[in-house]
This record gives C-alpha cells, sequence and structure tokens, in this order.
C-alpha cells in the first residue's frame, strides 16, 4: 500500500467501522428508538437497515412500523441518541491518528464520505484533532444519496478535483466497496468486526485490504 500512497494524490474515508470503532454503538440503535415507542422491533431489522442511510432508515420506520412523526423529528431523537457517544466516547481506531497525521504531510488531499450526520461527524473529529485533515465531509443526508449508489462516490471525486485513478476509497462494508469499485478509484477494504461475515469477499473486492491502520504506516 505504502508504494500505490506514491501514486495517489487523493483519499476518501468512510468514517463508521473505518476510521472510528462504532459500528457497535450503531448496532442496536434502530431496536431502541423503535422501543422507546413501545414497538417491537422485528428481529431482522439490523440486516435490513445495514445498507439504508439515515434518511432511508427513517422514513422506514415511518412506513413500515407507523411512527407518526416526520422524516426530520426521527432523525434528530436518533441522532440525540447517539451524539454522546460521538462527543464523548467512541474511540478511533487503532494507528488512524498515526496515518492521517503521515498523509497530510505528504500533502495528500483527504475527505470523508459519511453515512452519519455531519453534527456527529465534525464532534467525534473535532475531539481527536482531526478535523483540519480533511478538505471536506460529504453526508447521505447533504446529497440524498445512499452510500450503495456510486453517484455519491462520483460527488466526492468531483469535489477533490483530480482523477479518479489518482484517489484512493477507504470502506468496510461490501456493499460500499461495490458502490466504490464503479467509480475506478483504486479501493482499500477496512477490517470491522461488523463486516466480518463478509472479509474474503471484501478482500477479493478490494486493490488493498487491511486489517489495521498500522499496515500502512
Amino acid at each position: 500500500m505504502n508504494q500505490v500512497v506514491m501514486n495517489i494524490r487523493g483519499m476518501i474515508f468512510d468514517l463508521d467501522g473505518t476510521l472510528i470503532d462504532s459500528m457497535p454503538a450503531w448496532e442496536n440503535i434502530g431496536s431502541a428508538f423503535l422501543k422507546k415507542h413501545d414497538i417491537d422491533p422485528r428481529d431482522d431489522l439490523n440486516e435490513t437497515l445495514k445498507t439504508m442511510s439515515f434518511a432511508e432508515s427513517a422514513r422506514y420506520f415511518i412506513a413500515f412500523y407507523g411512527i407518526e412523526m416526520t422524516q426530520a423529528q426521527v432523525e434528530d431523537e436518533i441522532n440525540d441518541m447517539i451524539r454522546d457517544n460521538y462527543a464523548k466516547h467512541i474511540p478511533l481506531k487503532p494507528f488512524v491518528k498515526e496515518t492521517l497525521d503521515q498523509y497530510l504531510k505528504q500533502g495528500i488531499k483527504m475527505a470523508v464520505l459519511t453515512a452519519a450526520h455531519q453534527s456527529l461527524t465534525e464532534s467525534v473529529l473535532a475531539r481527536y484533532g482531526l478535523r483540519g485533515h480533511f478538505e471536506f465531509i460529504l453526508t447521505s443526508g447533504m446529497t440524498g444519496l445512499s452510500k450503495s449508489q456510486p453517484e455519491i462516490y462520483h460527488q466526492a471525486i468531483e469535489m477533490l478535483a483530480m482523477p479518479a485513478y489518482q484517489i484512493a476509497i477507504f470502506e468496510d462494508s461490501l456493499y460500499c466497496i461495490r458502490a466504490a469499485r464503479a467509480t475506478g478509484c483504486y479501493i482499500v477494504g477496512v477490517f470491522d468486526e461488523s463486516s466480518q461475515d463478509d472479509w474474503e469477499t471484501i478482500k477479493d473486492s478490494s486493490d488493498c485490504a487491511i486489517m489495521s491502520f498500522k499496515e500502512l504506516i
């Protein structure tokens, strides 16, 4: 990967499960939200929500479970439920800061592309002194696109203003890697326990796959 970085001028990083160890915090947030409203979630709820954007999840709760709230109200309530974790508790994955510091010194332009709300993303990056490392943050909520759609990656590439072949995209989820693959960028698969069942396929679908950011230092 370090040899490849010599030819890379830009990087697009997923947030949850890639830069930060946040997937356990999200794992049961949908169930917790429904239970707050005295609704028993289906057993397959987590699997159903897995590939949805935040907005899609909110609309699903309204349409399928009959939550009598607007989409914005659902999003705000769930954000409030998890905000404290982002502001105070969720850790970076090991060696992320060292790796990002290294790339910043090398003059690589970096960005975050995430399904998480912008305010959550800003808070956790600021807590670790990393907000200034990134040219921009682009979210599903800002674009109206899910990360299962290649179009959201194309938007991020356009914002970096460089050819796709000079950009590396870092993702931990198979469905995101498949969408990113369509861009022509260099794809780095990042291991996360939440996607461990897909790890062999992630390795096969990526140009490079890492168990830890330590491999990039």
